[in-house]
């Protein structure tokens, strides 16, 4: 039996328990109501709410008649804590993971729906909201429920109520069972509209919800010009150009090879490898009318990595930012995953210029108190292009922009001829040559630094033990990899919740020991100075890059645990008389190894970076203070 077999096998059993569960759902409610509808009525009730519609239709809309008042019934069904059944306890965790599907908490829903003004006593009434990834419908329920509250507080009777819902939302997702549910939840929500609508209407059969079992991505790619990808000859909506909101939580996953008529509708927001979210990032803004509004739960990787450079490219041309909020809890967004994330708020040009809300909420929960802190600032302030790759800086206070400003300016790039220093990945990725790697030296090995053995101000060689084989075997193959002379190695690899970001030292003696060179492994970066370069030591830039002032600028670009070298290169590096100073000060911090001995000279070393880049010492207190605040608050998540 093939996959698709077992697949449409699934959901016919599914759609079977469903079907019979809502039916006695809404015999039970109607007799609620005073509706007197028998299963003559009922059954195809269900037939139709679960089915997969295959046209967009718009209902005839009738007048007023029956409206129900203040009645707890109503707020039976709009309120808050109204269940959404989830399908995904049917899908492995492994299985989840690779397709990105994960539950959105309804906290989030509920504040992205706000932030990009979907809220009753709005203008939404006769605006249309799609979700191009809708799952078991979580966006789908909140929105509704966000809309049912501008009808009746519009005066709609309530039997017009689901030809207006059926106008005014599209669900889309690639997985049918999804699309059963979320065609179930909506149906549990709407009990009311669909049976007060079913009494005045009894011999007029019940349009389909709009939950459509669609690809998005190829949809939205063939009505832009690439050939049909799929097996239908009419696709049963447009989704281009169609929208004023759009929703969702895209999934998240690398995509391995896109199809080749993908590439090229989506080419302009590539570069690398494909993420699944960043393709929906397109693809929603391409659904939006002029004007619409995007907001979606995203990875916050896409700040500034470079494999997202286009699609920011892509975004700053299609779009004005309306919001980024970083939510800095990492465990709890997502169930069972750890996961930097962001809320991101677009509007689709042409729109008047206006200023983007940039804000840090330290956990979901203050995006429900509304605890978060943010600032209004200008786009230019959040967008920068730095040696022509496009960087989103977030921060909540204005004053952390205007230090930025002072920390930009004047000032070139690490990979700048003027510093000459570019930082590049290590090359030696362990398991490509595992076989080659060996415990102890032997006449054709050299050394193999492994991050684990640089710390910051402070090198170990070996220091993993047997766990990461100290030696690489020199042929054919690893012969061109060889690193030589002294070298600046920063970690690759570090997390919001750790102390520093930015972890490096110069292993000297190491260097000068191994003149025939030493392998670096790809979870560090590596720094040298370029033979053309201007004279610059390297332990000023060891000062620089391990200065609170560095820190306080890299935690405002970088939206992952990644440290990359395309990042270090786009560090400013002040050129001053500084220079000296600063260098002596990180060669101490590196011979010093008692702890107590290292604060006071990491306090003079930061007066002098500050001094570099032209800050005063109050400002140098607000980058301190910050810096500690975040990080007591990420240390301290769990206790709340």
């Amino acid at each position: 039996m093939t996959r698709r077999q077992d697949v449409a096998i699934d959901e016919q059993a599914m759609s079977g328990k469903l079907r019979d569960a809502l039916a006695a759902h809404l015999y039970r409610e109607a007799g609620r109501l005073g509706l007197s509808l028998g299963a003559s009525r009922v059954v195809p009730l269900c037939q139709s709410l679960l089915r997969e519609p295959t046209q967009t239709s718009q209902v005839e809309r009738h007048p007023a008649g029956h409206f129900l008042q203040e009645s707890t019934l109503f707020d039976t069904y709009y309120a808050e804590n109204l269940e959404v059944h989830d399908y995904l306890h049917l899908v492995s965790q492994e299985m989840r993971k690779r397709l990105g599907q994960y539950i959105t908490p309804s906290v989030i829903v509920k504040y992205i729906l706000d932030a990009a003004g979907y809220r009753e006593e709005a203008d939404i009434l006769d605006r249309c909201l799609a979700d191009p990834a809708c799952g078991s419908g979580i966006f789908l329920i909140e929105a509704i429920r966000v809309y049912l509250a501008a009808l009746r507080r519009a005066g709609n009777p309530i039997e017009a109520w689901y030809p207006r819902v059926q106008a005014a939302f599209v669900g889309v997702d690639v997985d049918p069972i999804a699309c059963l549910y979320a065609r179930f939840n909506l149906s549990l929500l709407l009990t009311p509209a669909i049976l007060f609508w079913a009494g005045a209407h009894p011999d007029t059969s019940l349009p389909a919800l709009p939950i459509y079992c669609l690809d998005t991505l190829r949809t939205i790619a063939t009505e832009l010009g690439a050939p049909r990808l799929f097996s239908y000859d009419t696709p049963p909506l447009r989704l281009t150009d169609s929208f004023d909101f759009v929703v969702g939580n895209p999934p998240y996953h690398k995509i391995g090879r896109l199809n080749g008529e993908l590439k090229k509708v989506f080419r302009a927001s590539l570069y690398g490898h494909p993420n699944a979210y960043g393709l929906f990032l397109h693809a929603g803004l391409e659904m939006l009318r002029p004007g619409g509004v995007l907001g979606y739960i995203v990875p916050r990787s896409m700040l500034s990595g470079l494999y997202f450079k286009n699609l920011r490219r892509f975004i700053e041309k299609q779009a004005i930012l309306r919001e980024v909020t970083l939510i800095a809890e990492r465990r709890k967004v997502f169930e069972n995953v750890l996961q930097g994330t962001m809320i991101l708020t677009l509007q689709r040009q042409p729109v008047p210029p206006c200023p983007a809300k940039t804000a840090i909420a330290r956990s979901v929960i203050d995006l429900e108190t509304r605890q978060t802190s943010s600032a209004q600032v200008n786009q230019a302030q959040v967008v920068r292009h730095l040696n022509g790759i496009s960087v989103w800086f977030v921060a909540d206070t204005r004053r952390t922009y205007e230090i930025l400003n002072k920390i930009l300016s004047h000032h070139s790039l690490l990979s700048s001829p003027a510093v000459g220093c570019p930082a590049k990945t290590g090359p030696i990725v362990w398991n490509r040559v595992k076989p080659l790697l060996r415990s102890g030296p032997e006449a054709d090995t050299l050394p193999l630094v492994w991050a684990t053995d640089v710390g910051r101000f402070s090198f170990a060689f070996g220091s993993a033990g047997e766990t990461r084989p100290s030696y690489l075997k020199v042929n054919s193959r690893t012969h061109r990899l060889v690193n030589k002379g002294l070298s600046l190695l920063a970690q690759r690899v570090t997390a919001e919740e750790q102390p520093h970001r930015l972890v490096a030292c110069i292993p000297e003696s190491f260097c000068i020991e191994h003149v025939a060179g030493y392998f670096v492994e790809n979870h560090l970066n590596v720094i040298q100075p370029h033979p053309d370069a201007p004279p610059i030591d390297l332990y000023y830039l060891l000062g620089i890059l391990c200065s609170d002032v560095i820190e306080f600028f890299f935690r405002a670009m970088n939206g992952n645990t990644q440290v990359s070298a395309t990042e270090l290169n786009l560090m400013p590096i002040p050129r001053c008389d500084r220079e000296p100073q600063i260098a002596a000060l990180a060669r101490q911090l590196q011979d010093t190894i008692a702890p107590v001995a290292m604060v006071p000279l990491e306090q003079r070393l930061n007066e002098q970076v500050a001094g570099a880049y032209s800050l005063t010492p109050d400002e140098l207190h607000f980058i301190q203070k910050t810096l500690a605040e975040n990080h007591w608050a990420l240390e301290h998540l769990d206790d709340r």
